[in-house]
């Protein structure tokens, strides 16, 4: 005889864990607060498990600062715990009152019905590596947002690069070492606001060089060899992108359809339709922002086109014909796409994105192909 279940929702934050405890079949609640710690939790769980221990104890928390490490703890303690990922959380309209405890029982509600989604635990070893390529996006953001203070500072002090050297290009060699020049030939803060900002603007491009050498050696461990393999064939991914691809999709078994995978990055289109209107707007971006990124910024040129340059051809030396075969449907088809929307007239951003789509399911086929 199958054993009755009860369900925990787990409220986690960084002053006190408020748990709820849901019996479906009676519609009991009991109401648990413990400090904010794995062993505090076990130990109310352990006292519930042992006071019923005719039923089953399933645990769910929403996914927060915590990451996965709560959920491992208690998989590792012998309970089914879940992470629920926040925006399949139902809302409602109207609700003037929000507390822990109130959350903590929503989430146990929620989780009995089986309405809730819940987020695909990494392996410990793949979330490491993922975090490694998020953290270098988070420091790309930064560098893009001094260069960006920078010329602010150049443009409200009237110094202007192009008009001074007839060059076009920022952020070249030659840029920089004018920007040098030019905070020698300043006075007062001037002077020493732009060289601080030049220091610390090289400091983050020597550490973005460093965080790109250590992906470039993960890419080439037999962990990722054969997946980057796969996807480094393709016109506009390398390295970098192959790997932020692999460690953000995951197992990509879990998606059946590439319409799956698709939706879950945020490239499904909103729409609004209603009493026989149709309407369409841009895509939801309801989805992992990483994987958006990686793939728009591989469509970044624009139009495509199908012929294959020697960089790329060299990328390919050595691999299966069948993933070369994949990559080149996918070159044509993006090349196809893409030349027709610009010539309809469409903004060359909008077209980057739907090409961007079209390669998820391409991705998708390449990765399932060597799973």
């Amino acid at each position: 005889m199958n054993k009755k279940v009860i369900y925990i929702g787990v409220d986690v934050d960084d002053n006190a864990f408020h748990t709820t405890a849901l019996f479906p079949e009676t519609g009991e609640v009991l109401e648990y607060k413990c400090k904010p710690t794995f062993h505090g939790l076990l130990s109310r769980l352990a006292e519930l498990k042992a006071k019923f221990q005719d039923f089953n104890v399933r645990v769910c928390y929403e996914a927060s600062y915590l990451g996965f490490s709560l959920c491992r703890d208690l998989i590792a303690a012998g309970y089914d715990c879940q992470v629920v990922a926040p925006s399949s959380i139902p809302r409602v309209h109207g609700n003037q009152v929000k507390t822990d405890r109130i959350d903590a029982g929503k989430l146990a509600q929620f989780f009995a019905t089986g309405i809730l989604t819940f987020v695909s635990i990494p392996e410990k070893e793949m979330e490491a590596d993922r975090d490694l390529t998020r953290t270098r996006q988070y420091i790309l953001h930064q560098l893009a947002e001094i260069r960006t203070h920078v010329q602010s500072l150049l443009r409200r002090n009237g110094i202007n690069f192009k008009s001074e050297t007839e060059n076009k290009s920022h952020w070249t060699k030659l840029h920089i070492s004018w920007l040098d020049k030019k905070a020698e030939s300043l006075n007062g803060s001037l002077k020493n606001n732009l060289k601080l900002l030049l220091q610390q603007m090289k400091w983050l491009m020597y550490t973005l060089a460093e965080y790109d050498k250590a992906i470039e050696e993960l890419a080439q461990t037999e962990r990722y060899k054969k997946q980057v393999s796969s996807l480094i064939c393709y016109h506009g991914i390398k390295n970098i992108f192959a790997m932020v691809m692999i460690t953000e999709i995951g197992n990509v078994n879990r998606f059946a359809h590439p319409n799956q995978l698709s939706s879950w990055i945020g490239f499904d289109v909103r729409e609004y339709s209603s009493g026989g209107k149709h309407n369409r707007f841009g895509i939801t971006k309801h989805g992992n922002r990483y994987l958006r990124t990686a793939f728009v910024e591989a469509n970044q040129k624009l139009p495509r086109t199908k012929r294959i340059h020697d960089k790329l051809r060299y990328r390919r030396k050595d691999i299966d014909p069948a993933l070369v075969h994949i990559a080149d449907r996918c070159l044509e088809r993006l090349a196809k796409k893409g030349s027709r929307l610009l010539y309809a007239g469409k903004h060359p951003n909008k077209v980057k994105v739907a090409c961007a789509r079209e390669m998820v399911g391409f991705v998708w086929e390449s990765l399932k192909t060597v799973a």
